[in-house]
């Protein structure tokens, strides 16, 4: 691949821009700014002068991106700018204000305060910082009340510009406070008041901190009122203190240990004071008056037992060294009692703590966990750093045990419980979360999981009746009666209390539809789980956005209109231009959520209203600012023409007879079998696994049964079962030579780990297909990212010419529920949720799995002859034969290997890189972002396939 020089970034603006928002948009950036701004209050001419500096190139390259913006597009300004720009006028200001320290101005004592005042409002930069910080999710904890206590503290002495810290943050946090306390729903009145009271007694100690109102008198005990809070945290404490008690019943081992411990020091006491005379009991090197009292000796007695380390320094008698052996082995046992107690009361403590109720809101709940929760979890921590979002999570599990999976996520809170319990659902504030995800545990059948799924949503909306709900069922989602619409139907509901926004994810729908589409387009896969949520910041997704224009027929064309009808544009003109503005317009819906791809714009009903617009884009704003944009400046558009070119691209061909080999055990097989009849005529399966004879025949009576749901599918389908040890490797040559398709799955009764199995049938399978000279596409079927990548860079380094994708169908569901789940959490109203709901439809169309329609499919077409340079002219001679074309693959991988970017990027990382090495080669909307553009402009000689949508044909 070819290696860009240190000049490449500097002499390309666009790409320029795109590093330097890069940085100034990044965490680290942010915090050092908060660093130096800090540095600026110092008093040395030489550190202003450098910091004036660097505040000055900082404050230049800023103003220059929101220029370039706006020259650009400026309706991609919108509120973001607006904010920048107040940012920079507190920029100006501060930085004006060095001047005085670098010129040493000098200047009386108001002038000088007015100085520190402008430089405090410099510090109001620091702001920022706040949305990098989840104070929300810690505001109420007891650690945090601590952590408040010692600031307020420290606030006593601090002068300067820790004061003025101390005062921001305590601002922050107080309005921070105020949100979250107006949307919070309180057990009890009382507990409402106190929490408004503690509030107005924290707002008046801020106030009197400012040194403005230093005059006010007791000034100073105001501020010591905010102490009060710290009752929040102790009460917290005893409360959890008194439920362990009094569960782990404690109380009986405690009063018992303690009226032994009384009848010892007592008893041992009055037989010390009557037999042992003269004797120091008070241990102060003085025989007196004390010492013949009775309280000395049992004051003697309880400390001997109560503590081994206080034994006499040397027995007088005989009896005070037998007593003090005694007592030091007693006082052992006593100790280590009251030890084991205390361990228990604490231990039990520290767990009711960590189990205490979450007072956030506006959050995400997930209840349960399954096998592909993980995998969720994943996808969502990526798609919310996409949109810096700050997403809250929350898992309810009835496991103490925290999931592994879950340690290294401290962005996720964990309680336990039951999730069907009232009390855990309100220990996670369910009431006040904008979304839920109901995971079905895995390993039950399909009784158990519609009684689990049911149950769990009658107590989720008994708590939060119009909350959004996703539910995941390792089964289907199809309803359990006829007369029934949905399977979570509930009968008894006649006034519409259930039927507020659900949606039933099927694993072994999602699984089915995955690798039919596979064993035709091999890297379907990764280009759905690039249009859902890409792994790296810059690249684009499928977007949808509001329009409200018209659709409709002018002068021979179709053409939209702009959301106020003030202007329109040929639909095929308006898709070829957005392209090289970095979206791809996929599709148009109608009043009723339906989308219609662009190339189907001529079967419809015109004219028509258009709600929204969906297509590949970098963000849904980018997707309806451009095309704004473009509309409006149709005029320049007017007299263009496209060049038409001759092209060799054939559209992939499928065999319409397909001989599948499966080693071990594929989920949702019967459902698969049932769908890929839709792509081929006839199917010959041949199933190896490590089967009993009673388990083969069961197996095939069980497949058959399934497949024969299909009218006519057991004519087309040939299913035969074999058994196989998985270590008689020359046992697969016959079965490998007559394959077309090998799918290489985990054998449910091997105890290897599954990519060990996998590994071991795939080495020998590549040395099968060496000598028998044939070429079928094998598919290992891994269970995690991390083992198909390491499989991937084994097979990459020793560069093999056969077909092996591998693919992580739990990883390929987690993309799709976490890309659902998120987008409902996102949304703020009815519509905007009808909005979504159309995106999840256009995807589910994409996938196979929307009933009777079928208008958008990923295909392919093989490249056969150099491709133009004009991708625009490319794009609408693919669009008027009925592709709408989103990417590309090259035959290598992609890599920029620009220095300053691979500097920029270990300095200031922000995006997952790509845990799937085919998806180097994998190009979506290549002009999308400044990086992936090069693809094109410079290794368009090396693309293969180009990535379409178009109508099954």
């Amino acid at each position: 691949m070819k290696i860009h020089n240190l000049r490449s970034v500097i002499a390309d603006k666009p790409l320029f821009y795109h590093h330097m928002e890069w940085i100034l948009m990044h965490p680290r950036f942010g915090f050092l700014m908060m660093g130096l701004i800090a540095l600026s209050f110092t008093h040395n001419q030489v550190l202003a002068t450098v910091l004036f500096l660097f505040f000055l190139a900082e404050l230049g390259l800023r103003i220059a991106i929101i220029i370039n913006k706006r020259q650009t597009n400026p309706y991609r300004s919108s509120l973001n700018q607006k904010i920048d720009v107040l940012f920079l006028v507190l920029d100006v200001i501060g930085i004006a204000s060095l001047l005085i320290t670098i010129f040493n101005i000098p200047l009386d004592a108001e002038n000088i305060a007015a100085a520190r005042l402008i430089r405090a409002c410099y510090l109001l930069r620091t702001l920022r910082m706040f949305r990098y910080l989840d104070l929300q999710s810690a505001m109420y904890s007891p650690t945090y009340g601590m952590l408040i206590s010692l600031i307020i503290l420290l606030s006593f002495f601090v002068e300067d510009i820790m004061m003025w810290i101390i005062i921001i943050f305590f601002s922050v946090e107080l309005a921070v406070r105020m949100i979250i306390m107006r949307n919070i729903e309180y057990d009890s009145k009382q507990d409402k008041i106190m929490e408004w009271l503690y509030w107005w007694v924290d707002t008046i100690a801020t106030i009197v901190m400012i040194p403005a109102f230093a005059f006010i008198p007791y000034g100073a005990a105001l501020r010591m009122l905010r102490l009060v809070r710290l009752l929040r945290p102790w009460m917290v404490i005893i409360r959890n203190l008194k439920d362990v008690l009094r569960e782990g019943q404690f109380m009986q081992e405690i009063n018992l240990i303690v009226l032994l411990l009384a009848v010892l020091s007592i008893g041992s006491g009055v037989i010390g004071h009557y037999t042992v005379k003269a004797f120091d009991y008070t241990q102060d090197g003085i025989i007196n008056m004390a010492d013949d009292g009775m309280f000395a000796p049992i004051w003697f007695a309880f400390r001997m037992f109560t503590d081994p380390g206080n034994t006499v320094h040397f027995p007088q008698g005989s009896g005070i060294a037998i007593f003090s052996v005694v007592a030091v082995i007693l006082g052992v046992f006593i100790f280590a009692f009251f030890i084991g107690i205390g361990a228990h009361i604490v231990s039990g403590l520290m767990a009711k703590l960590r189990n205490e109720r979450l007072n956030i809101t506006n959050h995400m709940v997930m209840l349960g966990w399954s096998n592909v929760s993980p995998f969720i979890v994943e996808q969502l921590k990526i798609i919310s750093e996409r949109s810096f979002s700050n997403l809250k999570l929350v898992v309810l599990n009835n496991s103490e045990k925290t999931p592994e999976a879950l340690i290294e996520h401290s962005w996720v809170s964990y309680r336990w419980g039951e999730t069907e319990d009232k009390n855990s659902l309100r220990r996670i504030n369910l009431s006040h979360a904008r979304q839920v995800t109901i995971n079905v545990p895995d390993g039950f059948g399909s009784s158990d999981n519609l009684a689990f799924a049911s149950y769990a949503l009658i107590a989720v909306r008994k708590a939060h009746p119009n909350i959004y709900v996703n539910v995941t069922t390792p089964g289907l989602a199809a309803p359990h009666l006829d007369s029934h619409k949905h399977m979570l139907q509930v009968g008894w509901d006649t006034t519409d209390f259930y039927n507020k926004p659900t949606v039933v994810l099927s694993q072994a729908d999602v699984r089915a539809n995955m690798f039919r589409n596979i064993l035709v387009y091999k890297d379907f896969d990764q280009v759905m789980e690039r249009m859902m949520i890409p792994e790296r910041t810059e690249d684009s997704s499928l977007q949808i956005s509001e329009w409200g224009g018209l659709l409709q027929h002018e002068d021979g064309q179709i053409t939209l209109t702009l959301p106020d009808e003030s202007q329109s544009m040929p639909v095929t003109k308006l898709a070829a231009k957005l392209l090289l503005r970095g979206v791809t317009l996929v599709a148009i819906s109608d009043d009723e959520g339906h989308p219609h791809p662009i190339y189907t714009l001529d079967k419809l009903k015109l004219p028509m209203q258009i709600p929204s617009l969906l297509g590949m884009a970098i963000s849904a704003n980018a997707l309806f600012s451009e095309s704004l944009y473009v509309i409006k400046q149709c005029d320049l558009y007017r007299e263009e023409t496209h060049t038409t070119y001759s092209l060799d691209l054939q559209p992939t061909q499928t065999h319409k007879h397909l001989k599948l080999l499966i080693t071990g055990w594929v989920g949702s097989l019967p459902l698969l079998l049932q769908r890929m009849l839709d792509d081929f005529d006839t199917i010959e399966l041949t199933l190896i696994d490590d089967l009993s004879e009673a388990e083969c025949t069961d197996q095939l009576a069980y497949l058959r049964r399934r497949v024969n749901e299909t009218a006519g599918a057991n004519e087309r389908i040939k299913i035969d079962i074999v058994r196989w040890n998985f270590a008689d490797m020359n046992f697969l040559r016959p079965y490998v030579k007559n394959a077309d398709k090998i799918l290489l799955s985990r054998s449910p009764h091997l105890k290897a780990h599954a990519y060990a199995s996998i590994s071991s049938v795939l080495s020998h399978l590549v040395t099968i297909i060496n000598e028998q000279g044939t070429n079928p596409e094998i598919y290992p079927v891994l269970e995690n990212r991390a083992q198909a990548q390491l499989l991937q860079e084994e097979l990459q380094r020793f560069n093999l010419p056969h077909e092996i994708h591998i693919t992580v169908p739990s990883a390929f569901y987690g993309t799709y529920a976490a890309h659902t789940s998120y987008h409902m959490y996102r949304v703020e109203n009815p519509e905007a949720y009808e909005l979504q709901r159309t995106l999840r439809h256009t995807i589910d169309d994409m996938m196979g799995d929307t009933g009777d329609t079928d208008e958008m499919d990923i295909q392919v077409l093989s490249v056969n002859s150099p491709l133009p340079e004009d991708a625009e002219a490319l794009f609408a001679q693919l669009l008027s034969e009925g592709y709408v074309w989103i990417g590309y693959r090259l035959k290598d991988s992609f890599v920029w290997s620009d220095p300053i970017q691979n500097a920029i990027r270990k300095l200031f990382p922000r995006e997952e890189d790509y845990s799937c090495l085919r998806q180097h080669q994998i190009i979506i909307n290549p002009f999308g972002n400044p990086v992936s553009r090069y693809s094109w402009t410079e290794f368009r000689e090396n693309i293969v396939e180009l990535i379409v949508i178009s109508e099954q044909t």
